[in-house]
Formats: structure tokens, C-alpha cells, sequence
């Protein structure tokens, strides 16, 4: 597979150049030249796979890395993540299903295998962390029954959102995707048609402007963030941009609070990034009235966030570990 830039449509690369760095020569963030699409017999297929044989399946669509289910096997166990059943059509899908109950160490494990590299204490390259989100995707959609599924997820640095938008776009039926933060910048910008560019905004928000309106447009807005302008997209393209996404700012008030009553509504423990993508569902239901199938995807153990989760939920850490049977 052959790739370009967020900057430049022409220009392209191999997959080799997506492992070694995050941006290209020309500053953009690198993308494939074509987003590979699978037709419905392929999706099929996938679901008479193994959930590993799915990721390496997709994984190698992106990169031609020549994984098999043995080598994602080795990297998080053969059932890497897990649906939840909560109430109201909800499922938690745990990517944390690993013995170092972290997605992230399940990522680099995965890039290090990618890259043929023994190497795997660092953060991957973003799209290869991209491409392994994805992958994650078709993996955990197979398991579900046919239809429409929205997807709600915490939106630090923008790269579950992108992940969840490219999966969609390659076929997989994602309604809504639902990206929470503290940070209200990309509130600003999908609700308000603007946002500020003096402060730090999410790395793959470039992305999302790309595909969404094109390179030239995207060009506008890193012009915006060089000289720390004000960013709105061009008139009558707002709509475009928001097409299937949606934002919502969690204070870190309200986070602490939805620890607890999830807890007590429906027994189950958040981390802290699972009730920020959880409360952004509940925002969106509540001003949609929407109430199709969701996913709540969760990178990690609350297990390993015990401190605040205890304090939240006003238990001690050693009571919150064996509420979790860890």
C-alpha cells in the first residue's frame, strides 16, 4: 500500500516510511493513498475467523507486515478484548484483555511486530497506532449481531475518533461516533464552526480536516495553527465535517461523579477514560433521543488507575482491587 500526507494528495510513500516517523517530509501526517474497502462477503468472511486472524487480516491490508494469528497471539493473548454487557443497548468492549491489562502495552507490542523490532517500550508512530485501532475495530465487530453499531470513545489526541472514522469508511457499519474530552476544542470546532488555535489541539484533528474537506482545506487550517489564528471552515462545509461525529466536553468534576453512579446503576468499573467516552454517550442519547446499539471501547484496567478510582468511589485501594478480582 502506498501513502500520502495530509499536506500533499500527489507525493507518496511506502509503508515503511508510516513506521519510522508521524509526519512526512512536507509536515503532514501520513495516510493511505486509497482506504482499502471490504464488501460485505469480505466482512463476512472476517467473522468466520479468529478474533486474532481478524487483526492480522487488517493489519497487513495497511502494511504487508505477513502477520498471522500466531504472531497477534504473542502480542495479547488469543481474545484480546472483551464485550461488557451494560444497560440500555451498551457494551464496554475491553481492549485491556491482556496480562498487563493495558491496551497501549498491547499496541506497542503490536507496532514492535510490525516494524520487525524487539523494541516495543515506546509509543508507535500514530498512524501505525491508527492502523492497530482499526484492526481492533473489525475485530471486535464481527463479534456482534448485524446492524448499525455507534461507537463512543475518549478523544485525547484524536486517534480512537480517526480510528473508528477510517473503519467506517473501509465498511464496517459505525453509526455515530462520539468523541469525549476535557478539552473543548473539538466541541468548538464540530458544534461552533470555529476553534482557537493558540493552545494545544489534538495531533490527528489534522486528519479528520483532511478527510473530511480535502488537503487545500486542511492547508488553511495548519496555516491557522503556524500563526495561532482563529480556524473556521469554509462556509456551507461545516456540515460535511461533522457528518457522523459527535463531541462533548466532560469536566473533571462530573467524571468523578460518573465512576460511582455507574457503579451503582449498573455494576460495572470504570477507568477514568471509559467514563469520560461513557458520559459522552449519555450527552449524545440525551440530546438525540438515539438509543440504537453502542460501544464503549475502554483501553484500561481501572485496575491500574486504583488510586482515583478508589477515591471516587470511596473505598479503599485494596477493597477496589478485589471488587475487581485483581
Amino acid at each position: 500500500m502506498l501513502y500520502v500526507t495530509t499536506r500533499n494528495k500527489f507525493d507518496t510513500y511506502t509503508a515503511h516510511r508510516t513506521l519510522q516517523a508521524d509526519r512526512g517530509p512536507d509536515g503532514g501526517l501520513y495516510l493511505p493513498f486509497r482506504i482499502p474497502k471490504l464488501d460485505r462477503e469480505e466482512l463476512q468472511a472476517l467473522r468466520c475467523q479468529s478474533f486474532c486472524q481478524r487483526l492480522a487480516c487488517i493489519l497487513n491490508l495497511f502494511f504487508g507486515a505477513q502477520l498471522t494469528a500466531w504472531d497477534v497471539e504473542l502480542c495479547g493473548g488469543k481474545n484480546p478484548a472483551a464485550l461488557v454487557p451494560m444497560s440500555h443497548r451498551i457494551l464496554v468492549a475491553e481492549m485491556w484483555r491482556n496480562h498487563d491489562l493495558d491496551y497501549a502495552r498491547l499496541e506497542s507490542r503490536l507496532a514492535a511486530r510490525i516494524c520487525g523490532s524487539e523494541d516495543i517500550g515506546h509509543k508507535p508512530a500514530s498512524w501505525v497506532g491508527i492502523a492497530i485501532r482499526i484492526a481492533m475495530l473489525f475485530g471486535i465487530f464481527a463479534e456482534l449481531p448485524d446492524g448499525t453499531v455507534d461507537i463512543a470513545v475518549s478523544a485525547e489526541d484524536f486517534s480512537a475518533p480517526m480510528a473508528a472514522w477510517y473503519a467506517r469508511e473501509m465498511g464496517l457499519p459505525v453509526g455515530n461516533i462520539i468523541c469525549s474530552h476535557d478539552d473543548a476544542s473539538v466541541w468548538n470546532l464540530l458544534h461552533q464552526g470555529e476553534v482557537r488555535t493558540d493552545s494545544t489541539l489534538p495531533e490527528n484533528l489534522e486528519r479528520l480536516i483532511n478527510a473530511t474537506l480535502g488537503v487545500e482545506e486542511n492547508l488553511r487550517f495548519c496555516e491557522a495553527c503556524d500563526n495561532k489564528l482563529l480556524y473556521a471552515p469554509l462556509p456551507g462545509t461545516l456540515e460535511t465535517l461533522r457528518r457522523g461525529m459527535y463531541a462533548t466536553v466532560i469536566s473533571r468534576d462530573r467524571l468523578v461523579g460518573l465512576i460511582p453512579s455507574t457503579y451503582r446503576m449498573a455494576g460495572y468499573i470504570m477507568d477514568p477514560g471509559t467514563a469520560m467516552a461513557y458520559g459522552g454517550l449519555q450527552d449524545y442519547r440525551a440530546k438525540t433521543g438515539e438509543n440504537r446499539l453502542a460501544l464503549v471501547m475502554s483501553d484500561r484496567s481501572p485496575a491500574l488507575d486504583s488510586k482515583m478510582v478508589a477515591a471516587c468511589m470511596e473505598m479503599t485501594e485494596q477493597q477496589l482491587r478485589q471488587q475487581l478480582g485483581v
